[in-house]
């Protein structure tokens, strides 16, 4: 499990390296190449999130501890290997714009300002992105707000009733009730016990009031949450909605300058080779990114599993809770199940000495304070039902996560079409180690086979691209997506829609790249063509 970060890091190196020297090979062989038209502003690559390392602690205990491994000094000696090729890149681009004098300023001006919305298309759709990530996780936010203040307005509607059903009976008792109780005692013993029961009464009565206030407080502040929940949300859809728009209009914008390039033979050669020297430079951003992504992933998996511990305490402690809660509604039931047999010995007793008037009398009390206590005790058996199931879902909660953390099996079985209903146009070759694939504009292209998402990045020339980790030894990568539907970290399954197809201008519309990429034991990959 330790060399699955490194092995995917050598596939994703592996990725770039292939698209670079495919658009180097073009370069030199095309008859663009000698009307180069790239600009200083027009290969700039696209703006990546750096991971900062941890800083080196001290070591106060003197126990000798290593700062560095085989694995790392490997990893600094391929860092190397990749800035020099990085350097030679740069070399012949800048070989390249030597080659645009037969460019007018005004072409060279139109092209360069195609660079610059491509590099803001992009800024653009990582935005949109991660305001869609925003308002969903604001959505879940909300929803739970709002059961958190229905589970509430539930308890406040209990105790209100228990509050004046207590109220309605204050007032047709008085305070008399207590002084009855206390005369009526026949020794000390009996009137140890009537006081007993007569404040386990009066404390009851008040436990119900301050819940009572302390719930309403409660309630109260889970609308107020809520309100503000709700105002986030409408302000974040209004973001995504501006976002939308220069999104749209950067779009139009870059085509319109695209179309008046191509009115001109040169113009046209200058768009094919520029191009390429972008698919150069993106293969030197996608290098840069397999460290950041192999370190964020550490990182990520760390913080998962330290927020998967800590909610699987949380949920202990929770069920803790709610069986203690069980436990008192139990002893409340049987404190409450003690008064109704005082008070019906009680009532059997004023029966016997006041006879008909009097026992009347005494049985209408009883039977309606029989009442009140079944309401009671209805209302609790309700709260034990509602702890049981809250009880059971927690439980189920964490059986989802156990599945969750659970590996990956191992591959089997053929890998499924990635394009329902599309049609290969370009094979699987030594040169070209993937698959393009193309079909109607709007397909929804699909996962192979199960697996866990690994990386969701967009480039100015690739569009969208998706890898997913099916087992240790076998990953896919989707090329050329538009519109992607999944997240980092999401687990698929064989034939989920991922994203439409469409948005790499280097593909065209309607088509998307493929690549099967096989990692052995040492962690060197291989791009193999696929099995469909």
């Amino acid at each position: 499990m330790s060399n699955r970060p490194a092995a995917f890091a050598a596939l994703l190196t592996g990725l770039v390296l292939v698209q670079a020297g495919l658009s180097q090979g073009t370069a030199k062989n095309s008859p663009a190449a000698k009307n180069s038209l790239g600009s200083p502003a027009a290969v700039q690559p696209s703006p990546l999130l750096s991971v900062q390392p941890l800083p080196t602690l001290p070591d106060p205990y003197n126990l000798g501890l290593s700062t560095t491994s085989q694995k790392l000094q490997r990893l600094q000696q391929q860092l190397s290997g990749q800035k020099q090729l990085s350097a030679d890149q740069k070399k012949q681009l800048e070989s390249l714009r030597q080659n645009i004098a037969s460019l007018s300023a005004q072409q060279k001006d139109v092209l360069g300002q195609i660079d610059r919305l491509e590099n803001q298309i992009a800024g653009l759709q990582n935005q949109k992105l991660k305001l869609e990530q925003t308002i969903r996780a604001a959505i879940a936010d909300l929803t739970q707000t709002k059961t958190q203040v229905s589970r509430t307005s539930g308890q406040v509607a209990r105790l209100q009733a228990d509050v004046r059903q207590l109220l309605e009976l204050l007032y047709r008792e008085r305070s008399g009730q207590y002084l009855r109780l206390i005369n009526q005692a026949n020794s000390l013993s009996d009137l140890v016990i009537r006081a007993r029961y007569a404040n386990m009464s009066g404390q009851h009565n008040v436990a119900v009031i301050e819940e009572l206030r302390s719930q309403r407080l409660s309630l109260q502040a889970q609308q107020a949450q809520q309100t503000a929940q709700t105002a986030q949300l409408q302000d974040l859809r209004a973001q995504q909605l501006a976002q939308l728009t220069k999104l749209r209009d950067a779009r139009n914008q870059q085509q319109a300058l695209v179309a008046r390039l191509q009115q001109t033979q040169a113009g046209k050669q200058a768009l094919a080779l520029q191009t390429q020297a972008q698919q150069a430079l993106t293969a030197q951003s996608i290098n840069s990114l397999v460290g950041n992504i192999v370190s964020e992933r550490s990182r990520i998996e760390q913080d998962r599993r330290r927020r998967i511990e800590a909610e699987r305490v949380r949920r202990a402690e929770e069920l803790r809770r709610i069986r203690e809660a069980q436990e008192r509604a139990r002893q409340e039931a049987a404190r409450l199940a003690a008064i109704r047999e005082a008070q019906r010995q009680e009532a059997l007793r004023q029966a016997a000495l006041q006879r008909a008037q009097a026992q009347a009398a005494a049985q209408a009390s009883a039977a309606a304070e029989q009442r009140a206590s079944q309401q009671r005790a209805a209302a609790n058996a309700q709260e034990q039902a509602s702890l049981r199931t809250r009880a059971s879902q927690i439980q189920a909660q964490q059986q989802q996560a156990s599945i969750e953390l659970a590996p990956l099996p191992p591959a089997s079985g053929p890998l499924g079409f990635p394009l329902p209903g599309g049609v290969v146009v370009a094979n699987f070759s030594a040169s070209v180690p993937w698959t393009v694939i193309s079909a109607p504009e709007g397909s929804q292209a699909v996962a192979a086979q199960g697996g866990n998402v690994l990386a969701v990045t967009n480039y100015a020339s690739l569009g969208w691209v998706v890898l997913i980790e099916h087992s240790a030894s076998l990953a896919t990568a989707y090329i050329g997506l538009d519109a992607p539907s999944v997240d980092v970290g999401a687990r698929v399954v064989r034939g989920q829609a991922l994203g439409t197809i469409g948005g790499s201008p280097v593909f065209g519309a309607g088509r998307m790249a493929f690549q099967v990429n096989r990692i052995a034991a040492d962690n060197s990959r291989q791009a193999v063509p696929p099995t469909f």
